[in-house]
């Protein structure tokens, strides 16, 4: 009779302990399911401007944020702040407590802030204004640019726009704008003149590293060849060529736009000078975009 008591006062105990350990291990993976399922991004898609950020929060959550971005060339992230570097696409992905979420970037053009990191200089012609562009952003940019010379009652005697639609990362560029001239091809006296700039994100893979040139200059004209070892056909390409005095000042401009367009060819051809430049000390060369 004791002994069966024994037992049965033996076995109530375990139950006990059964029931109370399984409450507790029930309790806990509850809590853990519901703390997983209230944890939210409070972003799935996002747009941002270049140089710009916006942040992304983790609600129902305590725990430390893993975060990582599949570009950070494009959009980078710490802390949940995304900045945007470059135009394109990244997905910011947020992990915690187990759980993965993810955030689409699309990063936009911001033509004031890149603007900003473009760096123009000029220089004043026997026969018009050239001006240097050097991209000081992290990524292509298409810069389209005129110039308008105007008399002294404010009247636009011509109108000259020339452009660059892949001005690549840290490189430098020319663009030339002529001085206003009549019929017979005489220079007109002008007043002033206005310069405006427009820029864009490109939408070409400039390829100019794999482009190289090679001159001789003789007294009227010069043999220009160009190389393209891209490896692919050229929709367009241009190379400046500067003339210089014995002093080593510029005095003239001439555009080339070279013939040899298919991958891995090069072209030949006689470039003249302006009647006004004769017999240059030196002539050098500076490609100003290729893709």
């Amino acid at each position: 009779m004791c002994l069966d008591r024994y037992q049965m006062i033996k076995s109530f105990r375990r139950i006990v302990l059964f029931t109370l350990v399984t409450v507790v291990l029930f309790s806990s993976v509850t809590g853990q399911t519901t703390e997983a399922a209230t944890i939210r991004l409070n972003k799935k898609q996002a747009s941002v401007l270049t140089g710009k950020s916006f942040q992304l929060k983790v609600s129902g959550n305590r725990k430390k944020v893993t975060w990582h971005s599949s570009n950070s060339s494009i959009a980078k992230v710490a802390n949940g702040k995304v900045t945007g570097m470059k135009p394109g696409k990244a997905t910011i992905t947020a992990k915690v407590a187990g759980k993965t979420m993810k955030c689409n970037v699309t990063v936009k053009y911001n033509a004031k802030e890149a603007e900003k990191h473009i760096k123009v200089t000029k220089k004043n012609l026997y026969n018009g204004y050239l001006f240097r562009y050097t991209n000081q952003n992290k990524y292509p940019v298409s810069i389209v640019t005129t110039v308008r010379y105007r008399d002294a009652a404010k009247t636009i005697l011509s109108e000259e726009k020339d452009h660059n639609y892949c001005l690549e990362a840290g490189k430098s560029a020319y663009m030339y704008f002529p001085k206003p001239v009549d019929r017979n091809n005489q220079y007109i006296k002008y007043k002033d003149y206005t310069v405006s700039m427009v820029s864009s994100s490109s939408k070409f893979e400039g390829v100019t590293k794999d482009i190289t040139y090679w001159c001789s200059p003789q007294t009227v004209n010069m043999t220009a060849t160009t190389y393209n070892y891209s490896g692919k056909n050229l929709t367009a390409a241009r190379i400046s060529y500067l003339m210089y005095d014995s002093k080593g000042n510029i005095t003239a401009y001439i555009p080339y736009y070279p013939s040899c367009l298919q991958k891995n060819t090069h072209g030949e051809e006689i470039v003249n000078y302006p009647n006004y430049c004769s017999s240059p000390a030196k002539v050098k060369g500076y490609i100003d975009y290729a893709y």
